[in-house]
């Protein structure tokens, strides 16, 4: 899956924010301050929904759309790119914990722990 370009993560961000699926117009409204036309944003959503980012669902004559995936899961997604693409990933990773907070570190080690008590 390939990442997103900055408005097609503009336009994510905005259906992942959002409690139920969101209309051309209402994606819109969320990112007035970009002065987008409502052509543009009905495209990068046609786009997305091709892609298979997001589905649709045609109540009367208006499109609704909804992520395919969280936003929890697209980050994890890259996460797994970034390591798969590197030459070390090993290295990779290891540079990533390095540069983690401690707050961060704590709670890899709880996930890990309970991960563990799992299996």
């Amino acid at each position: 899956m390939r990442s997103l370009g900055p408005l097609e993560s503009a336009v994510m961000d905005r259906l992942w924010e959002a409690a139920e699926p969101l209309s051309v117009r209402e994606v819109l409204d969320g990112l007035r301050d970009r002065g987008l036309a409502y052509t543009t944003v009905a495209t990068v959503l046609e786009n997305l929904h091709r892609k298979q980012w997001v589905d649709r669902e045609r109540v009367g004559r208006v499109w609704f759309y909804r992520p395919c995936l969280q936003a929890s899961e697209h980050a994890a997604l890259l996460m797994r790119e970034a390591l798969a693409s590197s030459n070390s990933p090993r290295a990779t990773f290891l540079k990533f914990v390095d540069e983690i907070t401690d707050e961060e570190a704590a709670m890899l080690r709880e996930l890990l722990a309970e991960e563990s008590e799992e299996r």
